[in-house]
Order: structure tokens, then C-alpha cells, then sequence
């Protein structure tokens, strides 16, 4: 099934008034004009150009239509005019004396002013980004490590230090327990292998949390925020604030000993990806979270 909204009908308190507003001062072009009684016409209008949806001028026939008349959407944007040329149509605006509601704006979208019609109606002329898939030379690609990443408080070191502690602890607890109660288990290589592995784990435990802490850094920048993390693999992360979801605050009763806090940031990939910058002041991790809601917000009243 295919359909398309061919006409869009417009209150008009005349004909003749409408008509010369929007073919002399807008410049559309009238597509038809035809008697259907005395009081009566069939008439068209649309953008030069244009091949789609026309303007149907109806005149008011009566007290209610009447009180519509420049308000058919309770004072919101009524229609949307797309150009190829926002500085020509918009000059032609200013050149005709047509009230300007908002003067231009750049918006994710494109360029966007809001005008009124004759009869005060709100329109928006818009001119859409034109999207390109244009091949970038190399030495174009944004440089992310020039970046100068916010290292993370050093007393994090201390609560990974004590979290791989106690899990050590526990493990060996485990151990020990079913070396002295399993006597299958009391056999000396056997007991010499687990320490062995048990040292190597330690060791590159340690490692991980040296060489790995030095790497992980974080940065704010105007649409998105920044996060590496790693030792042997080395990960960054930049995640534009239009695709986070949601921002949340978390704290663990290690961390908050020492007054630290981690934010939990979910994005809207396929995947529901979550990344967590770790190791922050409790003041700026609230900060941070505030400054990532407005950034949220913003996107959000911008889709409205």
C-alpha cells in the first residue's frame, strides 16, 4: 500500500489576501484557483520547486472557523519550510517585512528561524545538514590523544589493592581448608603447584593494578566524554552525550571510606553497553553525573 498527504488545509480570512501573501512575499506558486460557488473556492498553493503536499487556502465560513484563524495549532510551530539556501529564503523574509519570531539558530538538524504568516501562523524555515559520506585523509582524523586525560584519585590504588586482598584471603581460606580436611590432597608437587600458581596470580595481580591504574584517565569535551583503561589491552572509550541513556552515582563501603565514588554511564548501542569511570572524589563523580543529566535533558528537549 502506498498513500502521501496531498493537501494541507489553512484557514485564510480571504482568498485574494492569502493568495497574494504567498505567491508575492513567499514566492509559491498557485497551482489552482477554482469557483465552486459564491462564497466558495478550491485553491492551491505550494513552494516553488515543489512537487509534494500543497497549502489549501480555505477561507472561514463561519464564527468558529473564524476564531482559528492563525491558531490551528494552539500557538505551536504550524508548518515546516525546507530550503536549499537558509541566507536567500531568510533575506527574503527581512526584504518583505515578515515578523520574525526566532532569529536563526544552528541546530543539530540544520539551520532553523521561526516566522509568522499574514495571519500568525508559526512557521519554521529550515535548511537540513546535508549528509555526507566524503572519504577523510588521515592526517584529518581527529587526534583523541591529544587529549589531556584527568587521571583518577591515587587512593583508588589502595581500594583495588584491599579488594583483591580480601579475595585473595577468601581464596585461601578455601585452600587450606580442603588441603587439611582432604587427605587425597596431601601430596607435596600438588601442594607446591597451587602455591606456585597462587604466586603468579599475586604477580600479575599486582601488575594489573600498577601499570593498569597509570592508564586510566578520563575527559569532558563539549559532546562527549572520554575514558581509557587497561594494561595489557589498553581500551578508550568516547561516548557522545547523545547516545547516553542514563547516568548514575555508585559507591561501595571500600570506597566510600576514603571518599570515593564511580559513575555508571549507559549508553543506547545495540548492545546496551555500560561504562563506569571509576576512582573519582565523591564531589566530582556528583558533578559529573549532574553535568551528564543536563547534557541528557538538552538532547532530549531538543527531539520535542
Amino acid at each position: 500500500m502506498k498513500q502521501h498527504l496531498a493537501h494541507i488545509a489553512i484557514v485564510v480570512d480571504d482568498y485574494d489576501e492569502a493568495i497574494a501573501f504567498y505567491t508575492e512575499k513567499l514566492h509559491f506558486e498557485l497551482i489552482e484557483d477554482t469557483v465552486l460557488s459564491e462564497t466558495k473556492r478550491w485553491v492551491k498553493v505550494r513552494p516553488k520547486g515543489s512537487n509534494e503536499c500543497c497549502l489549501l487556502l480555505a477561507k472561514a465560513a463561519n464564527g468558529e472557523q473564524k476564531s482559528r484563524i492563525g491558531n490551528q495549532t494552539g500557538g505551536r510551530v504550524f508548518l515546516f519550510l525546507y530550503t536549499d539556501d537558509f541566507k536567500r529564503d531568510y533575506q527574503n523574509l527581512i526584504d518583505m517585512d515578515i515578523k520574525i519570531v526566532r532569529t536563526p539558530s544552528h541546530e543539530e538538524y540544520g539551520t532553523v528561524a521561526v516566522f509568522e504568516d499574514l495571519y500568525g501562523n508559526l512557521w519554521d524555515l529550515i535548511e537540513p545538514i546535508r549528509h555526507t559520506n566524503n572519504q577523510i585523509p588521515h592526517l584529518e582524523i581527529p587526534q583523541y590523544a591529544r587529549v589531556t586525560l584527568q587521571p583518577v584519585e591515587q587512593a583508588y590504588k589502595n581500594v583495588l589493592y584491599i579488594n583483591w586482598f580480601i579475595a585473595y584471603t577468601f581464596l585461601f581460606a578455601i585452600l587450606i581448608t580442603l588441603f587439611i580436611f582432604i587427605s587425597a590432597l596431601h601430596i607435596t608437587w600438588l601442594i607446591y603447584l597451587v602455591v606456585a600458581t597462587l604466586l603468579l596470580l599475586i604477580s600479575i595481580t599486582i601488575a594489573a593494578v600498577e601499570i593498569g591504574f597509570k592508564n586510566k584517565g578520563w575527559a569532558i569535551r563539549e559532546k562527549d566524554i572520554q575514558f581509557k583503561k587497561g594494561w595489557l589491552f589498553q581500551t578508550t572509550h568516547v561516548i557522545p552525550f547523545n547516545k547516553v541513556q542514563h547516568c548514575e552515582l555508585v559507591s561501595g563501603p571500600i570506597g566510600r571510606k576514603y571518599g570515593l565514588a564511580s559513575i555508571r554511564i549507559n549508553t543506547a548501542s545495540s548492545n546496551n553497553i555500560d561504562i563506569s569511570i571509576k576512582g573519582l572524589k565523591q564531589e566530582t563523580a556528583e558533578q559529573l553525573k549532574a553535568f551528564i543529566m543536563e547534557k541528557i535533558e538538552a538532547h532530549e528537549h531538543q527531539q520535542i
